[in-house]
């Protein structure tokens, strides 16, 4: 079973809140191509960004991405 963007961002939120979380998971999520998929990784990982990992991902994901709303989102997640 393959499964969908749609599906796998929801997933990627539900990861974050998980103790502990599958970080690994998470920022290979964050490198998806869906744009869904990468908001949802985003949304993850924003509750471990004091993580540097993760922090250094968002960051890079807030000046790098390609699509305005990911980037928007990365820094919204970067904010305390």
């Amino acid at each position: 079973m393959k499964l969908q963007p749609h599906q796998l961002t929801y997933i990627a939120e539900d990861l974050g809140k998980r103790r502990p979380a599958p970080i690994g998971w998470l920022l290979l999520l964050a490198q998806h191509r869906s744009e869904v998929v990468r908001e949802g990784a985003i949304y993850g990982l924003a509750m471990h960004r004091d993580r540097m990992d993760v922090g250094k991902r968002l960051e890079r994901m807030a000046i790098e991405d390609a699509s305005d709303c990911i980037r928007i989102a990365a820094i919204e997640a970067l904010e305390p």
